[in-house]
């Protein structure tokens, strides 16, 4: 005799969780699966820029300027001109856009 009040997914039994636990969704479907892998997706793709960004090192002198890895916007403060400068996509620039 089959208990219905045991929740399934694909039908197989869950297990009843312990006290305080969340409890898995009675009815999955194909959206719910979209929506976790998306979320999952942005999780390592953030933790992936995050990655590249810690791993460049944010200042130096001018021949120490990151070459790879570098992110749109990515700051390094260039100990040779003495201030900070951007990456805008294909070039190092200073606070007024000029290429340096």
């Amino acid at each position: 005799m089959t208990n219905l009040n045991v929740k399934q997914y694909n039908g197989i039994p869950l297990n009843p969780a312990p006290p305080n636990l969340p409890v898995a969704p009675t009815e999955y479907n194909a959206e719910h699966d979209n929506q976790v892998l998306s979320q999952l997706r942005l999780y390592f793709n953030q933790l992936n820029n995050f990655s590249y960004a810690i791993s460049t090192p944010n200042y130096g002198s001018t021949p120490q300027r990151p070459t790879k890895n570098l992110l749109t916007g990515q700051v390094f403060f260039d100990t040779t001109l003495g201030y900070p400068i951007w990456w805008d996509g294909s070039k190092w620039v200073n606070s007024s856009g000029t290429a340096v």
